[in-house]
């Protein structure tokens, strides 16, 4: 095994077994010692790939993040028209958010504590789901599914839908009621694809 192969499962232990404390302790109660045990290594050998469990706590979002993405867009590619493709978009993301209840509760309420990693991580992430939703509506232009909505509409659109998602997500994850996520969320699109007035 070559170096940068063993440095990366090293640090995939690291993440894993990180991962695991952060949902059943929390982030300020879990210590660099703390993941050095899990991970059977020296305190020293965390410190040589990450400064402090914050930037660990970092990686360990991103990773789930990265996944729960690529699970998204796979669940989107699979469906025809762009409403389907709206609906899985909605769909696959609230179950991606039920599978990390526990991770996404930790960091709804502790990212409170560390506005840096909120905002670099929720930036990168809001950028990413934008860019999904804005290809989504841009395939329901061109097949006529959706008015011919210049690119700034567009854009203007995908920001307005990822921003009242998460409102929805946040406030139902801190309330503890993941289980009517889906409901509400097919009920944000069908006014999305509806209109509030019935004719």
């Amino acid at each position: 095994m070559t170096t940068l192969a063993k440095d990366e499962v090293i640090k995939s232990d690291i993440l894993e077994e990180a991962a695991k404390l952060f949902r059943h302790y929390g982030l300020q109660k879990t210590t660099m010692e703390d993941i050095a045990r899990a991970v059977g290594k020296g305190k020293s050998t965390l410190y040589y790939y990450y400064k402090n469990k914050e930037e660990i706590f970092d990686a360990v979002i991103r990773k789930e993040k990265n996944m729960m993405f690529r699970n998204i867009q796979e669940s989107v590619s699979r469906e025809e028209s762009a409403v389907k493709k709206l609906e899985a978009f909605t769909r696959s993301k609230m179950r991606e958010i039920k599978r990390m209840t526990t991770l996404y509760q930790v960091v709804a309420s502790e990212l409170k504590i560390c506005n840096e990693l909120e905002t670099s991580i929720r930036r990168n992430y809001d950028c990413t789901e934008i860019e999904i939703l804005k290809s989504i509506l841009q395939y329901g232009v061109v097949t006529g599914e959706f008015p011919n909505y210049d690119q700034q509409d567009i854009g203007m659109l995908a920001f307005l839908l990822v921003n009242a998602q998460r409102g929805v997500e946040t406030a139902l994850v801190m309330d503890q009621k993941l289980d009517e996520i889906g409901e509400m969320m097919d009920f944000l699109v069908s006014i999305l694809m509806n209109g509030i007035r019935r004719s």
